[in-house]
């Protein structure tokens, strides 16, 4: 009786939320479901464009990517040097849905459906590192370091229960939506999303244990360039942007292989789509599992440290399997498990990173990293894939290079993760001490 009493303690502690984070939490569960439901209701028509366009031309959409990334940061930093919290967030959302209105509005003109799938694919691109980029900021910016720990997995699971929804969406109505009717019904869930970020930041006083937290609305400051001097000058920002690098060479090189399976077994848009869309399903159906059963735990368990090498592991595994057995089951499977792993544990251990750092860094250097140095990661690997594809390095070659830079990401993620952990160490000893920068 004993036993079963301290079992159902420790289950109660696992999963109890304070009772003042529980309407901030609530909201951003809603921001998250609605962003990413609405981000993966266009994601298959996405991937369908990309493989129409080609998986070998994959290097020069990640390219016009990173193009547009580079533009759009200054921008961005103009807006969080220049705009209080509570207009700046609103804003990145609010241009994004205008967006949809002018691709609905393009979409009734045929001549242009052409033009408009690297045009599309590319914008999609853009927009989910964005989004959720500034989403994770705002959490970081909310919640402290220890929150973290114990809510980012709870927060997490909104964003896996939405990719949920927008996948089984567009599985189920997407031959009878349409392009104009997946457009409209993303567009609500996008303006979901904007309003319960509206709502969080009238909770998030209340919620934070920042000892700051009065000043969250106060301008940033800065200038609008801040985020490439950051990331140069910042100890942290460079191993985390080393970090995402790495771990972008890993990914990537599964996405191109995937989508070179996907070619070669589907010929129809709307089967290549339906594939994608099944994928999705899966990968959050193993993330929201993951978030919900075993994050909080892990995160209190073994801290952010390991948790940051759980999906480069995972990796590593992957692309030793597929050496030996590189089927296309093989690689569906891997590319379940590696995003659901990366969404369940490794964003929101990586987003944790920032929740000891200050204000100025958690936009606009996260920002930055979760950006342009993403996409930079994704064009490298397009391009050196090519690289050793014209030198005849394919196949067990080119799964031996992804191996390596996974195990260095294992190692890079580790040791930001271990600095992450210090910082946490010293401001719990020094509560007067500002957030180490």
């Amino acid at each position: 009786m004993s036993a079963q009493l301290a079992e159902s303690r420790g289950l109660a502690a696992l999963f109890a939320i304070d009772r003042r984070e529980r309407a901030a939490l609530l909201l951003a569960f809603l921001y998250f479901f609605g962003l990413l439901t609405s981000y993966y209701m266009l994601r298959s028509v996405r991937e369908a464009m990309g493989v129409r366009f080609g998986p070998e031309h994959y290097s020069w959409l990640y390219t016009g990517t990173f193009v547009v990334m580079l533009l759009a940061q200054p921008v961005y930093g103009a807006l969080v040097s220049r705009w209080p919290r509570r207009l700046f967030i609103p804003a990145v959302y609010a241009f994004f849905l205008l967006c949809i209105v002018g691709f609905h509005l393009a979409w009734q003109v045929d001549a242009w459906r052409d033009a408009m799938a690297p045009t599309f694919y590319i914008w999609l691109s853009v927009m989910v590192l964005f989004t959720v980029s500034v989403f994770w900021s705002y959490m970081t910016d909310i919640f402290d370091e220890s929150q973290a720990k114990k809510v980012f997995g709870f927060i997490a699971a909104g964003g896996s229960a939405g990719g949920l929804c927008g996948a089984f969406l567009t599985m189920t109505f997407a031959s009878r939506l349409g392009i104009d009717g997946i457009l409209a019904v993303s567009f609500g869930f996008l303006a979901m999303a904007l309003l319960c970020s509206i709502a969080l930041g009238r909770q998030a006083a209340q919620a934070s244990g920042r000892r700051d937290a009065a000043e969250m609305e106060a301008l940033i400051g800065g200038t609008s360039f801040a985020a490439f001097r950051l990331v140069v000058q910042k100890v942290p920002l460079r191993w985390l942007s080393l970090l995402m690098i790495l771990l972008g060479v890993g990914g990537g090189i599964l996405y191109l292989q995937q989508g070179l399976m996907v070619r070669e077994l589907f010929s129809d848009d709307a089967e290549r789509a339906a594939y994608f869309a099944r994928i999705d399903l899966l990968t959050n159906l193993l993330a929201l599992t993951l978030e919900i059963f075993l994050a909080r735990w892990l995160f209190l368990r073994f801290g952010t440290a390991r948790l940051l090498t759980v999906m480069p592991l995972m990796l590593v595994l992957g692309f030793g399997v597929l050496a030996i057995l590189p089927t296309a089951f093989m690689i569906a499977l891997f590319q379940v498990l590696s995003r659901g792993v990366r969404f369940a544990f490794g964003e929101p251990a990586f987003a944790s990173c920032y929740t000891t750092l200050d204000r100025e860094i958690r936009y606009k250097g996260k920002g930055f990293i979760d950006t342009f140095v993403y996409r930079l990661s994704d064009v490298f690997t397009q391009w050196t894939a090519r690289g050793l594809g014209l030198l005849g390095v394919t196949g067990i070659g080119l799964y031996a290079f992804g191996a390596v830079m996974a195990a260095l990401a294992a190692w890079v993620g580790y040791r930001a993760g271990r600095q992450h952990e210090e910082r946490g160490r010293a401001v719990a000893l020094s509560p007067a001490a500002p957030a180490a920068a």
